[in-house]
C-alpha cells in the first residue's frame, strides 16, 4: 500500500472524522487524538495550536483502522508498518484469526457509548434478567452485583451482570464459582489504571479522553486475550 501525500490538503480533526465515518463509524476525535499520542500520526500545528491533518495524515489513519479491523493488529506493529511504509518498504501482513466471541460478550467501546441512567429496583431485575432471589443475594456478597447508592436502585452493569449469571446458572454455575472471576478483573483493572495513571495525570488538555481511549483500547485486548487464553485450555483439554 502506497501512502502519498499531498501538501495542499490540510484538513481539521473534525474534517478528518468525516472523511473516515462512513467506512469506520466507531471513529471518534478521542480515538484520532489517542492515536496521536501512541506516534502513530503526527499531524501539523498551527500557531495557534490547532492540530492540521495532511492527506497523508488522513491514509495513514485509514490504514490504522483497517489493520485494526481486518487484521487484529496491536498498534506496535501496526506503527512498525507505518515506519516501514513511510521507508519505501512493504511489509507482510500475518493474518490472524478473529477470536469467536459468544454473542453475550459485547465490545466494550459500544458499551461505553450505549450507557444509559437506566435504575431499576430489585423485583424489575430479578424480573428482567431471570436471576433469583438466592443467586442476586449471593452476587451481591460476592462483589459481582452491586446495588446504587441509594441501597434500591441497579444500573446497567447490574442488569447486563444479572443475565449472564442467570444463564450460568443452567449450566450449574452459582455465584460462589464466579467469585474467582470478580477476583481476576479487579486484578486487571489494576494493572490498566497503573498504565493510564500518567497520561490521566498528563498536564494536556485532552489528557482524560486519551486516558478514556486509552483504557478501552487495553481492556478490548484483555478481553480477547482472556477469551484466547480461555478458549485455547479448553480445547488442548477436550483433544
Amino acid at each position: 500500500m502506497a501512502i502519498v501525500s499531498r501538501r495542499s490538503d490540510l484538513f481539521t480533526i473534525g474534517e478528518v472524522l468525516n472523511q473516515v465515518r462512513s467506512e469506520f463509524d466507531d471513529i471518534s476525535i478521542s480515538k484520532i487524538r489517542f492515536l496521536e499520542a501512541e506516534g502513530l500520526i503526527i499531524p501539523a500545528r498551527t500557531k495557534s495550536g490547532y492540530r492540521k491533518f495532511s492527506s497523508n495524515d488522513v491514509e495513514k489513519l485509514r490504514y490504522i483502522l483497517r489493520m485494526q479491523r481486518d487484521h487484529y493488529l496491536p498498534l506496535k506493529v501496526i506503527k512498525e508498518h507505518i515506519e516501514a511504509i513511510d521507508r519505501g518498504l512493504k511489509p507482510e501482513i500475518e493474518e490472524v484469526e478473529k477470536p469467536k466471541v459468544p454473542s453475550a460478550l459485547v465490545d466494550l467501546n459500544q458499551n461505553k457509548e450505549r450507557k444509559s441512567n437506566i435504575r431499576v429496583t430489585r423485583d424489575e431485575l430479578m424480573a428482567n434478567t431471570l436471576i433469583s432471589d438466592q443467586d442476586l443475594k449471593d452476587s451481591e456478597d460476592y462483589g459481582l452485583i452491586r446495588v446504587l447508592a441509594d441501597k434500591r436502585h441497579y444500573d446497567e452493569n447490574a442488569v447486563r451482570t444479572a443475565r449472564v449469571i442467570a444463564a450460568l446458572s443452567g449450566f450449574g454455575l452459582e455465584p460462589r464459582h464466579l467469585k474467582v472471576l470478580k477476583s481476576g478483573s479487579d486484578r486487571e483493572s489494576s494493572l490498566i489504571k497503573q498504565v493510564v495513571s500518567p497520561m490521566a495525570r498528563s498536564k494536556r488538555p485532552d489528557a482524560s479522553e486519551q486516558a478514556n481511549e486509552m483504557m478501552r483500547e487495553i481492556s478490548n485486548l484483555t478481553n480477547q486475550l482472556h477469551f484466547i487464553l480461555v478458549s485455547s485450555t479448553l480445547d488442548d483439554e477436550l483433544l
